[in-house]
């Protein structure tokens, strides 16, 4: 939708008119710059898929995102990804891992949002889902 945005902007100028105006032109290509690395960061490969929010309102998570089911290297890299040295060295970790069972998944749960409107506590954490309820949770500290 960016890439749109600017192909059409630049269809709107022409060449002449960028160049005659001097800084405009200037501001224009800065602005396009900025566009891209914005696109580039937003469009990360790192970054978690997450599902529906429904989803998350039946895991009693309403107003939150929750992520598809992740392995536990996904949840490590992902919580390095955002700052956190050494994940797999917490305590909740350990705890959490040891109790796994087939069947049972990982996820990401991302409240950025629902922060905002109402008190949650911590925004950004893993949990260990089994039946489709939430019975571990790992709070890597980040945003607090």
């Amino acid at each position: 939708m960016i890439i749109k945005y600017l192909s059409t902007m630049l269809q709107m100028r022409s060449i002449k008119h960028r160049f005659h105006n001097g800084p405009s032109g200037l501001r224009l290509v800065t602005a396009i710059t900025i566009a891209f690395v914005v696109a580039g960061c937003a469009s990360d490969p790192a970054t978690v898929r997450m599902e529906p929010k429904s989803i998350a309102k039946q895991l009693g998570l309403p107003g939150c995102r929750v992520s598809v089911p992740l392995s536990q290297s996904e949840v490590i890299e992902d919580a390095k990804r955002i700052g956190t040295p050494n994940p797999e060295i917490y305590p909740e970790w350990i705890e959490m891992t040891s109790n796994t069972r087939p069947g049972d998944q990982l996820r990401l749960v991302n409240c950025l949002m629902a922060g905002r409107s109402r008190k949650i506590g911590d925004v950004y954490y893993y949990v260990l889902t089994r039946n489709g309820k939430i019975i571990s949770e790992f709070h890597i500290g980040f945003f607090n």
